[in-house]
């Protein structure tokens, strides 16, 4: 039977998961977006079968909704899906941000139609879906943000829907991801912004034609959509404002040690980014599939499963697929994870948090 996805929101990251989708062949996608040109466009490049009027009338008949919409326009497209879909619809975002917009979904969609969050940690230098890839998921890491009320087929369906897309996934408490990103890909937006902005109220032309590839790369950033930016920034801005103190102070230190001449502290900090960006993947790099499944026993209470996957993906372990069986008094929940050593590490992961687990050896 073909399943029906909606993707509210065309753009650059719906383009592409329209695209994926349709590699596949064996889903209808449906596309809506509060532009139509844009919409239109996701028709003519492949990325939707059919266009809906609205989230509402699209979520009718859809088996999965994807909202691809900025920040911003997410919890409005979900109230519209609300307000429509009939229950068992399964809803997930591609939110950059989740705290309020997980909270939120959850509470508007209700436990009838179960919503996972989710945010791509991919894109490209491009805008609008006519920049749209179906491998742009390939390699990259997706992390799902499940809570106490995530039901657990709800999780895999999600989780098997984004490796189907070609991407790793990792599971983190929805505050858990918006610290990660506010240090791995707000900081840097904000510095990004900072640094071109020291140079534009300079206004010397000659900085611009001396920029090397290193300015280039590192204000890469301040180049994308302001507006996309606002709303990203403005939902995380606790995260944000964190970092942006750690990095003052990082500064400051330095500041502060070539003032006094101190060059032995100049070199300890860069001697330690330097070690630390070798810890860094080379891009694409992804490790070998050997699947090992670890059996985990479970009691039966609210958020079991979300207690499992962040404390895997606080240890950096991604979930290649997950499943569950339930009995009065609990039951046993099935991880598979990449390669034995990640095994061995989930089990002593879990342990530390008194869950029984063990490696499910092949007959």
């Amino acid at each position: 039977m073909t399943e029906r996805v909606l993707i509210v929101g065309t753009g650059l990251i719906g383009g592409s998961v329209g695209l994926a989708l349709r590699r596949r062949g064996d889903v209808h996608v449906v596309g809506f977006d509060t532009d139509a040109a844009n919409a239109d466009r996701a028709r003519d490049v492949g990325a939707v079968d059919e266009i809906a009027a609205d989230p509402g009338l699209g979520s009718q008949h859809a088996d999965v909704v994807v909202v691809a919409t900025p920040v911003g326009e997410v919890l409005g497209a979900v109230d519209a899906i609300a307000r429509a879909a009939p229950a068992g619809t399964l809803v997930t975002d591609v939110g950059s941000t989740k705290g309020t917009i997980v909270a939120q979904a959850e509470t508007l969609l209700g436990p009838e139609r179960p919503f996972v969050g989710g945010h791509p940690m991919a894109g490209t230098d491009g805008e609008g879906v006519v920049a749209a890839r179906a491998d742009l998921f390939d390699g990259a890491l997706w992390i799902l943000t499940p809570t106490e009320s995530t039901d657990s087929s709800a999780f895999r369906r999600v989780n098997t829907l984004v490796t189907g897309l070609g991407a790793r996934t990792l599971a983190l408490d929805p505050d858990a991801h918006d610290r990660l990103v506010a240090r791995v890909s707000h900081l840097p937006y904000a510095l990004a912004t900072a640094l071109m902005s020291l140079v534009a109220d300079d206004d010397d032309a000659r900085v611009f034609g001396a920029a090397a590839g290193s300015f280039r790369d590192v204000t890469r950033t301040a180049g994308t959509n302001p507006r996309i930016w606002h709303d990203i920034l403005s939902t995380n801005a606790d995260a944000v404002g964190r970092e942006i103190k750690g990095m003052v102070a990082k500064l400051e230190t330095m500041r502060e040690a070539l003032e006094r001449g101190d060059l032995d502290t100049v070199d300890a900090l860069i001697d330690s980014a330097r070690s630390a960006r070798r810890r860094l993947p080379l891009k694409g790099e992804r490790t070998p599939a050997d699947p090992i499944t670890v059996e985990i026993h479970i009691p039966d209470r609210t958020g079991v499963l979300a207690e499992v996957t962040t404390a895997l993906g606080e240890g950096g372990i991604n979930i290649e697929d997950v499943w569950m069986d339930h009995t009065a008094a609990g039951g046993t929940l099935r991880i598979t994870v990449d390669g034995r050593a990640n095994a061995e590490a989930a089990i002593g992961l879990l342990s530390l948090r008194r869950f029984r687990a063990t490696v499910l050896e092949e007959e």
